[in-house]
């Protein structure tokens, strides 16, 4: 019965309506987020300077870059919007990933095979903006090995109104089709940058 009631204290919690920065305040007193917020963290600081030489070769935006980090729980903020001068996390938000064919997948499964329903780790090089099944969406061009069929596969940066704007940890989060899906509220955050950047953004997907 404790569980329970803390599933249900939990669950309410997560729908209250309140700014990103107070909720994400309000989670990091519970100390089992606090402790993966805190790798979450970690792991971005890790990937900054491969990030920032990748772009920088490839004339990508230097200033602005999103790592997902597939291997934190799905109710947790996983997507980040790096600023890569100064090193500063700017937004959190949350991603699905895919399904894998499966009714439910609650930890992902990695696959570049079409039709497999799998999330692709690997950098994408944030495309073309349009509207589809999904309103506003964006291309991904996928740059690795790992993730080359993403344009085939028609895996896009998408929202839908399953992904939820608060964390919902200790829930897990709707699945996608293999595309990296956020909230529209979060989509509408990441559009911010996207729109106004004259070079291509880079997304990293990693696991």
């Amino acid at each position: 019965m404790k569980y329970y009631a803390l599933l249900l204290i939990l669950t309410m919690a997560a729908c209250v309506d309140q700014s990103s920065a107070g909720s994400l305040k309000k989670w990091a007193a519970y100390s089992p987020v606090s402790a993966r917020i805190e790798a979450f963290d970690a792991r971005i600081d890790s990937l900054l300077p491969l990030a920032a030489s990748f772009v920088k070769k490839q004339r990508y935006n230097e200033e602005f870059v999103f790592i997902a980090d597939l291997s934190v729980h799905s109710g947790l903020p996983r997507f980040a919007v790096v600023n890569l001068k100064t090193g500063r996390i700017l937004h959190k938000g949350l991603v699905a990933h895919g399904c894998g064919n499966s009714w439910f997948a609650a930890t992902p499964a990695f696959s570049n095979i079409p039709n497999s329903s799998c999330s692709s780790l690997g950098k994408y090089k944030i495309g073309k903006k349009y509207t589809g099944r999904f309103s506003k969406s964006y291309q991904l061009h996928g740059l690795d090995k790992t993730n080359n069929k993403a344009f085939e596969r028609f895996v896009v940066l998408h929202g839908y109104d399953c992904v939820p704007d608060e964390p919902a940890f200790p829930l897990y989060i709707c699945n996608s089709r293999g595309c990296p899906m956020v909230s529209y509220k979060f989509l509408k955050t990441l559009s911010s940058y996207i729109d106004k950047s004259k070079k291509p953004i880079l997304l990293w997907i990693v696991g």
